[in-house]
């Protein structure tokens, strides 16, 4: 059991998401931006500040961190040393968590019990002044910490430096949506439009080179041929994401290892796309709370075999689904606002079209997965007791 050696995956860490590259491709303007806005960091120890802001897997966490790894490296060689800390605001979601997490970077025994938020940004404060060097803080996926109302974090975080002397906290905040909205007006000042840094999704050509790259770190020599390439890099196109390409070549390469091929084969790629699909909707919607999911539920029932649904039909459904569910039905208002939350999580996507009798109508679509099998899916977890532990808002 386990003995046998793989004959397509030489380095499956290489595929890890959290696995960084040397050299990041297709993201060369993204990285000058950041050098620019991080010039007075390295070169006068000033407090810096970047927003990042893109779809799911345009590069921007890995940009970020190759950005900082490149600078610990150049500020090393220079004799002015920096640090630097990742926090995923997805898994750290409250104001307390990521404090601690902070805290923990200088002091891995501080205890997570019995300090207030003000105590602990007190200890970092020290912490980081005593270090006497620049500190960057990565706070990825801050849009979720900003929902559940953690506003004054961001702010104590801009203004730590005006009580710092000889060192610097400077604030990289990643986010899929701009969070323009979710700050308040003395942080936004921080995060000037100059600040922002932009990722757009990958073309077709460029998630090409990306899987070939990785694929040359990851897979046995000739394991992946010329058209498998093709082929991967066409079904990631649907998404233009660089992490669902990845883990499309993990899967492929799993798969591929139970064959007698010895090599990814196109029904090898096919077959892990179905399983990916599968895993990418289930683990969305698991990220979904209560309300969304009822919402989405009605969608997926209302559009039936139809390519689109107007919102209003939708509506009506939801209206069903609520009482089915023992719900009450929210207002339009706030039906329309999970419907944007979910279009930018991927799992639908609305357009508006000019009618003559109607004039302005929204409609819903969802185009990443059969409805009837996302109702099966929602029904499968709105019926589990253990699903609805999500905050709502």
């Amino acid at each position: 059991m386990f003995e046998r050696t793989s004959a397509v995956i030489r380095d499956g860490s290489k595929l890890s998401f959290e696995y960084v590259p040397e050299k990041i491709v297709h993201r060369e303007g993204q990285m000058k931006q950041l050098e620019m806005l991080f010039r007075p960091m390295v070169t006068e120890g000033r407090a810096c500040s970047a927003f990042l802001s893109g779809g799911v897997g345009t590069g921007k966490t890995v940009t970020a961190k190759r950005f900082c790894e490149d600078a610990i490296r150049h500020c090393a060689r220079s004799g002015k040393p920096i640090g630097y800390l990742y926090v995923n605001c997805r898994i750290r979601n409250t104001e307390h968590s990521v404090l601690l997490q902070m805290v923990r970077y200088y002091d891995p025994g501080y205890s997570e019990r019995g300090f207030s938020a003000e105590e602990m940004l007190r200890a970092f404060r020290a912490h980081t002044e005593n270090s006497a060097r620049p500190m960057i803080l990565i706070l990825d996926e801050v849009d979720v910490l900003l929902k559940g109302g953690s506003r004054n974090l961001i702010y104590q975080i801009t203004r730590m430096n005006e009580e710092l002397r000889k060192a610097s906290v400077s604030p990289i905040l990643i986010s899929q949506t701009s969070v323009a909205e979710l700050l308040d007006e003395a942080s936004m000042s921080t995060f000037r439009r100059a600040n922002s840094v932009r990722f757009d999704r990958y073309t077709q050509e460029e998630l090409r080179t990306i899987i070939t790259l990785r694929s040359e770190e990851a897979l046995v020599h000739g394991s992946l041929g010329e058209s498998e390439i093709s082929l991967l890099a066409e079904i990631a196109m649907q998404y233009g994401d660089a992490r669902f390409a990845i883990e499309l070549i993990e899967r492929s390469a799993t798969v591929a290892e139970a064959g007698e091929a010895g090599k990814i084969t196109a029904d090898d790629i096919r077959t892990a796309n179905a399983m990916i699909y599968s895993d990418v909707s289930e683990n969305k919607l698991k990220d979904l709370d209560h309300n969304r999911r009822l919402a989405l539920l009605a969608i997926a029932r209302a559009i039936k075999g139809n390519a689109y649904i107007t919102i209003a039909a939708a509506e009506k459904t939801y209206a069903v689904v609520c009482e089915e569910y023992n719900e009450v039905a929210r207002k339009h208002t706030q039906f329309w606002t999970y419907v944007q939350d979910m279009e930018r999580m991927g799992l639908l996507s609305t357009t508006v079209k000019s009618e003559i009798d109607r004039g302005r109508t929204t409609y819903i679509s969802i185009p990443n997965i059969p409805p009837k099998e996302l109702a099966k899916k929602l029904e499968y977890i709105l019926e589990t007791p253990f699903s609805t532990d999500q905050d709502e808002f």
